[in-house]
């Protein structure tokens, strides 16, 4: 066990050493000397945990999330909040709302940025920041993004949502709820606290959801003029980070 604790770490130190540079698994097991059968199986338990991420099959491996988050070594998709940092940011004086971008990583949500407003009552960050996929609209919304295949991965690693989506009690009633949200465009869910949350998708060029643009706010400010505001930007906010992405 101790021996096999070890080699994850050679995993992650090599990966780390040019972490924006995909290695394949046969460069990996050459370069460690890892037996085929042991460096597949090491690699999968990373990614199962978030600290590798495979990028396709056949396609090589990087550095996760949850390596990013734990090392503090740099910004997890620096391309994706490169492109949506000045966008979110320029959201975020106007409504005057907390904004966040958020990713989808083996059914767990992951916040990559986050740019508050200036508003006397804000929604906590232990709120935003907790893996909460079933019941935040960014996580609804990409889990709204998935094929089947993919929804019953996460269904099968996480379970069905349970209290965190009221009235979701079957695998067909997360697949209709789903559904609807894709075929609205958008997602909308209360939170604790008073506090709702909105998002809409980010769209890689060809049309998968690449992330969600999130706004939360408490629930006594989300109507009106105020609210209408709110959906018309961060819509166009998503289309505009979009667009950065195809360019790049």
């Amino acid at each position: 066990m101790i021996k096999v604790i070890g080699k994850a770490f050679d995993v992650l130190e090599m990966l780390s050493g040019d972490p924006a540079r995909p290695r394949g698994l046969g460069e990996i097991a050459r370069q460690l000397r890892f037996h085929p059968a042991t460096c597949a199986n090491i690699m999968q338990a990373l990614v199962q945990r978030n600290y590798v991420e495979q990028i396709a099959p056949k396609k090589g491996y990087l550095m996760g999330p949850a390596a990013y988050r734990l090392v503090s070594r740099g910004v997890y998709r620096q391309d994706l909040v490169a492109a949506a940092r000045p966008h979110l940011a320029a959201l975020a004086q106007a409504v005057n709302e907390t904004v966040l971008l958020a990713v989808l990583r083996n059914g767990q949500r992951f916040i990559l940025c986050q740019i508050d407003g200036t508003q006397a009552v804000q929604i906590s960050n232990e709120l935003l920041f907790q893996d909460r996929t079933y019941a935040t609209a960014t996580g609804r919304l990409l889990l709204a993004g998935l094929d089947q295949s993919g929804l019953d991965n996460v269904v099968a690693r996480h379970g069905l949502p349970g209290a965190e989506w009221p009235g979701v009690r079957s695998a067909k009633d997360l697949k209709q709820s789903l559904a609807a949200i894709a075929q609205q465009g958008w997602a909308c869910a209360p939170l604790s606290g008073d506090a709702v949350g909105i998002a809409f998708p980010v769209r890689q060029p060809d049309g998968k959801t690449a992330a969600a643009a999130g706004i939360f706010l408490p629930a006594y400010r989300f109507k009106g003029a105020h609210k209408r505001k709110i959906i018309g930007g961060l819509k166009k906010t998503a289309v505009a980070i979009g667009q950065e992405l195809a360019v790049v």
